[in-house]
């Protein structure tokens, strides 16, 4: 699996509200990008469907 990260049309959007508002909710039908285009963009990630990820 090719591991590059694919530039997305929202990933200007997304840095513009991050800094405005520290988070931000990304939504969507699955397998569309969601989970990698916010580890792009974060310092840390806690995994809801395994909250022992987190702790």
């Amino acid at each position: 699996m090719d591991k590059t990260y694919l530039k997305r049309i929202v990933d200007s959007q997304l840095d513009e509200r991050l800094q405005r508002m520290g988070a931000v909710l990304i939504e969507g039908p699955k397998w569309c990008g969601k989970t990698r285009t916010g580890k792009e963009h974060s310092a840390s990630m806690v995994k809801m469907q395994d909250p022992a990820d987190g702790l």
